[in-house]
């Protein structure tokens, strides 16, 4: 499979940027839509296969995610820093696909990054 960078809640300004900085790295680049936010990451980015239809269609808002998946070695500082470059920093949330959350929906991911972020700012 293909290394996959996931684009949630990415306006289309937004999305331009972001792939203008994503795509010299040779990565596949997802926008996912809001009817799919509620499908596994593993099913959205290539990695499991799964019955898409299966998404409860409940409507989920959360803010803007990044989901890198298939990512090894110095992907992730690679993603990273574009995202930095593309003026997406602290400002969106990132998340490493693992065999533990790719069953889990955008907003399940978003929901636990999220915790994890206000966990780690408070010690700060």
């Amino acid at each position: 499979m293909k290394k996959t960078v996931l684009l949630y809640n990415f306006n289309k300004d937004e999305e331009k940027i972001a792939r203008s900085k994503l795509l010299p790295l040779r990565f596949n680049i997802r926008t996912v839509s809001e009817d799919e936010y509620n499908i596994p990451v593993g099913v959205l980015s290539g990695y499991d296969d799964a019955d898409v239809s299966s998404s409860n269609g409940e409507k989920t808002e959360f803010g803007k995610l990044v989901v890198m998946c298939g990512v090894i070695g110095n992907d992730v500082d690679m993603i990273l820093a574009a995202l930095r470059k593309a003026g997406f920093g602290r400002n969106v949330l990132k998340a490493v696909m693992t065999p533990t959350n790719r069953s889990w929906s955008g907003a399940e991911l978003y929901t636990e990054i999220y915790k994890e972020h206000l966990a780690m700012t408070k010690q700060l």
